[in-house]
């Protein structure tokens, strides 16, 4: 009776490190790859490419990033096994395409743009000559004497931009946004640095502000529409290096400075 008490713990340990040997099933690797080509390697400063992405199984998911994924995602939809993406305006040479498979496999591809200036004018400084109640109090909280009550002036740029990758249509987008000069300060503001690269063929919307506690602001344009359109079609063929916009009906004037293509 005591041999098989003995023998009974045996078997129970014979059998526990038998289940424990058994490897777990190799889950089998994917072989899930696109390839993006772009419709040129070499590009100007605003010319519309594209990239068109093929893989090897259907696409569920799908995006690109200018920045390495830091913002934005994927658009998930069947895309079947090719898609042309769109773009114009770049900020980065290296563009990050995103894909993922049926099976939820990811793939990314790099791909790598030389952007050239081409015949894009640099707008090189900003002076504001007028405006609305120039001088004159926009926080009347303040005091008559006191310069807290001038505007905290900035001015904001937006040009045309594809809208999505997956289309060719254009929309208005921020291109840039100056600093705030308080209490109207020298209303001058140096962008040489700021790389802004234009195609002079292209408009511009400008548009001008009072900042207080952000997000609050008020327009420094007192009539619909609060903005104005900045052109350069007029200055092709002189190319001046200084251009001065006025617009009467807004009480606005402007002197941009810039720089052209040789």
């Amino acid at each position: 009776m005591k041999k098989i008490i003995f023998l009974l713990p045996l078997l129970f340990c014979m059998c526990t490190k038998s289940d424990e040997s058994v490897a777990p099933p190799i889950e089998p690797k994917s072989t899930f790859a696109i390839t993006a080509t772009p419709s040129s390697a070499n590009v100007a400063v605003d010319e519309n490419f594209t990239i068109t992405v093929a893989a090897n199984e259907t696409i569920k998911g799908l995006g690109a990033s200018l920045d390495n994924f830091a913002t934005g995602g994927q658009m998930f939809t069947d895309f079947g096994t090719s898609r042309v993406l769109y773009f114009n305006t770049l900020g980065a040479k290296t563009i990050a395409i995103k894909a993922t498979s049926a099976s939820g496999a990811v793939f990314i591809k790099n791909v790598n743009i030389n952007v050239t200036r081409g015949n894009a004018l640099k707008i090189t400084g900003m002076q504001i000559t007028a405006f609305d109640n120039m001088n004159n109090t926009w926080d009347p909280e303040f005091g008559p004497t006191d310069p807290n009550r001038l505007a905290d002036v900035l001015f904001n740029f937006n040009t045309s931009q594809i809208y999505t990758y997956f289309e060719t249509q254009m929309t208005k987008r921020r291109w840039y946004l100056s600093t705030v000069k308080q209490n109207q300060g020298d209303l001058t503001w140096d962008l040489t640095n700021a790389n802004l690269y234009i195609n002079p063929n292209r408009e511009i919307t400008f548009s001008l502000g009072d900042e207080d506690t952000p997000p609050v602001g008020q327009n420094l344009i007192p009539n619909l529409p609060d903005y104005r359109i900045i052109s350069f079609a007029n200055y092709l063929t002189t190319k001046p290096t200084t251009i001065t916009y006025s617009f009467p009906d807004a009480n606005l004037s402007f002197i941009m400075t810039v720089e052209w293509a040789n």
